[in-house]
C-alpha cells in the first residue's frame, strides 16, 4: 500500500510539472552562479541551476552536426558557424527515470521558442551511432572542445544521454542551439546548452531544394531567398533562375497541391504602393514558373501583401531587409 501511495504521489507531481505553462520554465534560480546571465530563458527547464558558463563576445568558429554517425564514425552533414555565443551548464536533481522526460520537454521548449529541430535523439544505453549516442556526443565535444575549468559532464558509467540540434532565424542571422542531456552523477541531470549566433553579413543564401522541402513539410510556406528583381518594373533578374528551377521541381513533385506566391514588403512605402509592388513581384514569379518551366497556372495564385505580414520588427535595417520577401505558400 505504501509503495502504491508513493507511486501515485510521484505521478501527481509529474502531471503537475507537465501542466505548467512554458513561462514557468523561464525563471532564474537563486542558486545560479554569481554573475551568470541567462542566454535562452525561454528554453530553460524547471528546477535547473546554472552552475557554469562561458560567454564569447567575439566571433569564434564552431561546428554543428546535423545528422548521425556514419559507418566510419563521422558525421557527413555539418553547419560551420562563425559567431558570438555561449556555453552554459545546468544541473538539477533526477535520475535515469527522469532523463527521457526532460529530453522531450527540452525539445518542446525549443519548439515553443520558435526553433526548428534539425536533429535530435535519445540513447538508452552506451551503444549506437545515432544523434545523442555516446559516440555522437563524444565526437561533438571533441570537435567543439570545452575550455579549461569546465565541469565533468558525464560519469563514465552513465547509460543515458540525449542531444538536440536546433536553429532559429532572426533578422541578423541564424541562432544555433546544441543541447546535450547528460548524467554527471547518479542522482543528477546535467544540460549543456551551446549557443552560436551566426551574423549575416549580406543577403541570406539562396534557397536550396532540401531547405524548401523541409520548410514546406514543417510550416507550409517558405521564403524564396535568392530571387532578385530589376528596378521598379518588378521583373526577375537572371540570377533568380537557380531558385526558380528548384521551385519548379518541387511543383512537379507535388502535382495535386495548389500554391500561392505571396509578396511582402517593409513599412517604408505607403500601403497602396507597397501592395502594388509586391503584387507585381509575386506575379513575376508565377509568370516565370509557367512560361519557362511549364508549371500549371491553375495551381498558382499571386498575392501582394505589402507590409501587412512582417516576420521581424521594422525598426532595424536587418529586419526591414528580411521582411522584403516572396513566399511560396501551400493552399489555394
Amino acid at each position: 500500500m505504501r509503495r502504491l501511495h508513493n507511486w501515485l504521489h510521484r505521478l501527481a507531481i509529474s502531471l503537475l510539472v507537465a501542466a505548467m505553462p512554458a513561462t514557468a520554465a523561464m525563471a532564474q534560480s537563486v542558486e545560479d552562479i554569481a554573475g551568470a546571465t541567462e542566454q535562452l530563458a525561454e528554453a530553460r527547464d524547471l528546477g535547473q541551476v546554472l552552475s557554469w558558463q562561458v560567454l564569447f563576445d567575439e566571433p569564434r568558429p564552431s561546428r554543428v552536426p546535423l545528422g548521425p554517425l556514419t559507418a566510419l564514425g563521422m558525421v557527413d552533414d555539418w553547419a560551420n558557424v562563425d559567431g558570438t555565443g555561449s556555453r552554459s551548464w545546468y544541473l538539477r536533481r533526477g535520475g535515469v527515470r527522469q532523463m527521457e522526460g526532460m529530453f522531450r520537454r527540452q525539445r518542446e521548449l525549443l519548439e515553443r521558442a520558435g526553433f526548428e529541430i534539425r536533429a535530435a535523439g535519445f540513447s538508452q544505453d552506451r551503444s549506437g551511432s545515432g544523434v545523442g549516442s555516446l559516440a555522437w556526443v563524444d565526437l561533438y565535444l571533441s570537435v567543439n572542445g570545452l575550455p579549461a575549468g569546465a565541469p565533468i559532464l558525464s560519469a563514465p558509467e552513465a547509460p543515458q544521454r540525449g542531444a538536440i540540434v536546433a536553429s532559429r532565424e532572426g533578422p541578423a542571422g541564424t541562432l544555433w542551439a546544441v543541447v546535450l542531456l547528460l548524467q554527471p552523477e547518479e542522482r543528477q541531470i546535467g544540460t549543456l546548452v551551446d549557443l552560436s549566433q551566426a551574423l549575416r553579413t549580406g543577403a541570406p543564401p539562396a534557397l536550396g531544394a532540401e531547405a524548401l522541402q523541409r520548410a514546406m513539410a514543417m510550416h507550409g510556406h517558405v521564403a524564396l531567398d535568392g530571387l532578385t528583381y530589376v528596378g521598379e518594373s518588378g521583373g526577375l533578374a537572371p540570377g533568380s533562375e537557380p531558385v526558380l528551377r528548384i521551385v519548379a521541381r518541387y511543383l512537379q513533385a507535388n502535382v495535386r497541391q495548389s500554391f500561392r506566391v505571396v509578396g511582402h514588403s517593409d513599412e517604408s512605402a505607403p500601403l497602396d504602393t507597397a501592395q502594388r509592388e509586391t503584387q507585381r513581384q509575386a506575379e513575376a514569379v508565377v509568370t516565370a514558373l509557367v512560361e519557362r518551366y511549364g508549371a500549371s497556372r491553375e495551381r498558382l495564385r499571386a498575392f501582394g501583401m505589402g507590409p501587412l505580414s512582417p516576420i521581424f520588427p521594422n525598426d532595424t535595417q536587418a529586419g526591414r531587409e528580411r521582411n522584403r520577401r516572396v513566399e511560396l505558400v501551400a493552399g489555394p
